[in-house]
């Protein structure tokens, strides 16, 4: 039998309510949310190492999960556009996310995204990633793979701004407003 603690005696729920923080972790200051290194093969066949390797200063990376999802990815490339072309600091990538296959897959994957994007210009933007989809899902606090989700990125990888979904005025406004253009 263990001896009962002064603080047990004195107040049992409040030791409870302690004992239930300290197996949890809660009170605790939770680490902010970064984007996981990953090394991958942009469509024009260049390397580009995620997040240190990509070119702004900020960057918008558009993350969809389905093919079905590319009209809600391009909804946002109106405004990463325009804050690409008004802003040397900023870059817009898209990334479709694959789940981890072999390499017969991949090359066959990659050349589909390059005849559907007929435009070789935006073929250094779209990056796809053939990953393990839980443990980066888990890893950037993503529930599900239901819609695109669109994380403001710096160089070091923190997520500056995040949304999910297509592209509407109040998600516009509140990315111009964290990309610094009002």
């Amino acid at each position: 039998m263990h001896p009962e603690s002064p603080l047990r005696r004195r107040n049992p729920w409040l030791a409870l309510l302690l004992s239930a923080c300290a197996l949890t972790g809660a009170g605790q200051p939770k680490s902010a949310t970064v984007f996981p290194n990953l090394t991958s093969y942009s469509l024009d066949k260049q390397k580009v190492t995620l997040p240190s390797g990509l070119e702004g200063q900020t960057n918008l990376l558009i993350l969809s999960f389905a093919p079905e999802q590319q009209h809600e990815a391009e909804s946002w490339l109106p405004v990463a556009e325009g804050l690409q072309h008004s802003s040397f600091q900023f870059r817009y990538y898209q990334l479709p996310i694959q789940g981890r296959e072999n390499f017969i897959f991949r090359w066959w994957a990659t050349s589909s995204m390059r005849s559907d994007q007929t435009d070789p210009e935006t073929w250094h933007w779209i990056v796809p990633l053939f990953i393990d989809r839980e443990p980066f899902l888990h890893d950037l606090n993503i529930p599900n793979e239901k819609q695109v989700v669109v994380l403001l990125v710096d160089r070091q990888g923190h997520i500056l701004w995040r949304a999910a979904g297509p592209m509407t005025q109040d998600k516009r406004a509140s990315l111009l407003a964290a990309a610094g253009q009002h």
